[in-house]
């Protein structure tokens, strides 16, 4: 008999899993939550990180290794998943005795809870943007905890037969108000790993897509016959607002890499990565992760690990220009990454450092991702990694308005949304096309 802790990334929460070799499989929740970026199977529990402090670490690491004890020493070869609840339940809360009452006929393994359904749902339907709908789980995790917690509900869960309009139009305000609670209650939300430095604003575009996603797992539902509550498909998930792909001409974009810094490693640095960036339209996610290997007869080879996600191994090849060769010769040294580590919070900072110092200050209209309204700001005080990848698309686009052609360079889809942010380069090429009429 092997008891060991798990994760479940749909919903963060820590379950105690007992097998044995006759094949015996049972998991439990110990409603247990921690963000699955800090989860360490090895430990198990928080890896030893600065980001999350030293009392939380210690605390939930050393209640988990004593349940884990605790379950060792009571359970049996015959032990059920109603039994092994019972067991948790009765660490958890000593004043309680459930394991005589237990069931021991039902040996389901995980059990038909909402979140239950939700880790079926990805393992079964094979969705391409797990990880999206994972984050969707973790809110709304997030938000039963709320409701029983902090507005007095104790008894509240979530449950897939009764998950209708009125559930789904909550969470989609949740998703816009979390920040806001958070501000006020950093306590509670620490619990689930969240804090200053990984918690941020949500748009009403993060609120449409979250809908979506549950939408998609709700739909799922009904056609297992787990529900029949189809009331949450009434309810509006479409109306995202985008503002126009804002991004370096070719001139400024030269302009930065002209730049001198002096002894400023780091910017220096920056410069030459935010470029070489402007030069391949690589994320940033992937930039961190080329190596030399994925130099190829002086291409550039890789595959998108966004797309990786979603199931797509389609290779990316971009040819190097003169520039970017000359960027990486720099950092030879740096093998076999193709440059000198540093975290992405610094990267989009320095960013920021480099085109002002450069004199990129020119007015772009970005739109307010929480008030939806346009605004005026310069470009090196919105520019981040992605800036960099936008200059890429933007100025290969208007070059060659070939969709086809350019993903193929970028990793997106043929028809991706993402082309229909350039739509002013559409204008800028029109007006010239019509002053061809009066030369």
């Amino acid at each position: 008999m092997k008891v060991i802790a798990v994760l479940r990334k749909s919903n963060s929460l820590v379950y105690i899993r007992v097998r044995d070799g006759r094949g015996k499989d049972i998991k439990v929740s110990t409603s247990m939550y921690i963000d699955p970026i800090y989860w360490d199977s090895k430990i198990p529990g928080y890896k030893n990180t600065k980001k999350v402090p030293k009392e939380v670490r210690e605390k939930f690491n050393n209640t988990l290794k004593e349940i884990i004890a605790y379950v060792e020493a009571n359970v049996d070869k015959d032990v059920t998943c109603p039994v092994l609840t019972a067991i948790i339940d009765d660490f958890l809360h000593p004043d309680r005795k459930s394991k005589e009452n237990a069931k021991t006929e039902d040996t389901t393994p995980w059990g038909s809870g909402f979140f239950d359904r939700a880790e079926q749902y990805l393992t079964e339907y094979k969705t391409k943007n797990a990880s999206g709908i994972r984050a969707v789980f973790r809110r709304l995790e997030r938000l039963e905890a709320w409701k029983r917690e902090m507005e007095g509900d104790t008894d509240f869960r979530y449950e897939v037969s009764s998950f209708g309009a009125e559930q789904l139009e909550e969470y989609m305000r949740y998703v816009t108000e979390e920040y806001d609670l958070y501000v006020k209650h950093p306590d509670f939300f620490a619990k689930f790993g969240l804090y200053h430095s990984t918690m941020r604003p949500s748009s009403k575009n993060s609120s449409f897509s979250g809908g979506l996603r549950l939408k998609a797992f709700l739909n799922w539902c009904v056609k297992k016959g787990y529900s029949d509550d189809v009331s949450f498909r009434q309810v509006q998930t479409h109306g995202h607002v985008y503002g126009d792909a804002y991004y370096l001409t070719i001139e400024e974009r030269n302009q930065v890499y002209q730049c001198q810094y002096g002894r400023s490693y780091h910017a220096s640095l920056v410069r030459d990565m935010f470029v070489f960036q402007c030069l391949v339209g690589c994320r940033m996610g992937d930039l961190f992760n080329l190596t030399r290997s994925n130099i190829i007869d002086g291409w550039l080879e890789y595959i998108p690990g966004k797309n990786l996600n979603n199931g797509n191994t389609e290779l990316v090849r971009v040819p190097l220009s003169d520039t970017a060769k000359e960027i990486l010769a720099r950092y030879s040294h740096v093998s076999p990454r193709l440059f000198p580590a540093i975290c992405e919070a610094q990267y989009n900072m320095y960013i920021k450092f480099v085109l002002d110092f450069a004199g990129i200050h020119r007015m772009v209209t970005v739109l307010n991702p929480l008030t939806r309204q346009p605004e005026q700001r310069m470009l090196c005080d919105v520019a981040t990694s992605h800036t960099a990848r936008k200059t890429f698309i933007g100025n290969l686009y208007a070059k060659v308005k070939d969709q086809a052609l350019v993903s193929s360079l970028t990793g997106h889809s043929p028809q991706s949304r993402a082309f229909q942010r350039y739509r002013t380069i559409d204008d800028t090429m029109k007006r010239e096309l019509i002053g061809m009429l009066e030369e």
